[in-house]
């Protein structure tokens, strides 16, 4: 675990103040800082607060979460549990981030309302593990302070007592209006890989065998609407728009390339949203399929059904069948 001090008076303030956002709860994005490996780093930083108040908008008894993803990653939503043996101000015990693609999201978590002399309030955040093709790789914790108290050796024990769990998501801060606290999770974007075949594949002699019951239908049911056809629909019925028939096959086939559960959005963003939509919008039972949708509608999601089954998404190619 790294540590280190940095005195920083009004001068520094000053410079300081040139590079915050004018959110009080945003800090500068951490884009590109992704380390090798975890990183855990608590650090003192001391001001002068007879000069003014600490950086980035940040005041006495505060402790700020801040949620960071790295450059060239998505955005995404984050959960997190809150929980203090304080009597300060505790917004939300579970507060959500939404993160913008490689930027970082803030949100003000706790504020302690008691003085230095009162002691200190312990606050332990921690991250939901349920953060799929999300790896945490650093927890950074920055303890302000006031140099002067701290040079005189005011921030006693629990004060300085700051921890960070990485095998757990978790740092453990304290908290007095006279210091205050700013921890950052960096979270890495790792997407699944794996390959895709088309409904085509699962039409033939090769592919038909390694079709799976999904969306209700038995095999036997998904295998004969795989090998229907608008000119031998071999008993499988779906009303006057052959565009349903092509966009049911497209479904099927999305669901047999990740796996059959239709409840467990693993595949890219997209095509999973793709495919809740075509299955609110689909239904019947055995080989009748019925629709709510429009054909621009199905249109839509037969595009980017295709467009998945067909191996153009990034971390998805099209499998390989020699």
């Amino acid at each position: 675990m790294g540590f280190r001090v940095e005195i920083r008076g009004a001068a520094a303030l000053a410079a300081l103040a040139v590079a915050v956002s004018a959110c009080a709860d945003s800090v500068a994005p951490r884009s590109g800082l992704l380390p090798a490996t975890p990183s855990l780093t608590i650090t003192n930083e001391l001001y002068d607060l007879l000069s003014g108040p600490f950086p980035e908008g940040m005041h006495g008894g505060e402790v700020r979460l801040c949620k960071a993803v790295s450059s060239g990653d998505p955005g995404a939503t984050f959960n997190f549990t809150v929980t203090t043996n304080g009597a300060g101000t505790l917004p939300d015990a579970t507060p959500t981030l939404v993160v913008p693609a490689g930027d970082t999201a803030c949100v003000i978590v706790y504020t302690s309302l008691i003085g230095n002399g009162g002691g200190a309030e312990q606050v332990v955040i921690t991250e939901d593990p349920d953060q799929t093709d999300w790896d945490l790789v650093d927890i950074d914790t920055r303890r302000l302070l006031g140099q002067g108290m701290f040079n005189a050796g005011l921030y006693t024990a629990p004060r300085l007592d700051d921890a960070e769990d990485f095998a757990n998501r978790k740092a453990t801060v304290y908290a007095n209006n006279d210091m205050a606290r700013i921890v950052t999770f960096l979270n890495d974007f790792t997407p699944p890989t794996g390959c895709t075949y088309t409904k085509g594949w699962y039409q033939n002699k090769n592919g038909a065998p390694t079709v799976i019951a999904v969306d209700g239908r038995t095999k036997s049911e998904a295998q004969t609407i795989f090998a229907s056809t608008p000119g031998k629909p071999n008993g499988v019925t779906w009303g006057s728009d052959n565009l349903l028939h092509n966009l049911y096959q497209q479904l099927l086939a999305a669901l047999q390339n990740l796996g059959g559960d239709a409840n467990e959005d693993n595949g890219p963003a997209a095509v999973d949203a793709a495919i809740d939509a075509a299955q609110d919008g689909t239904g019947g039972t055995g080989l009748n399929i019925t629709t709510t949708l429009t054909h621009d509608q199905m249109a839509a999601l037969v595009t980017v059904l295709t467009a998945f089954n067909e191996g153009t998404y990034a971390g998805w190619p099209h499998c390989r069948t020699d």
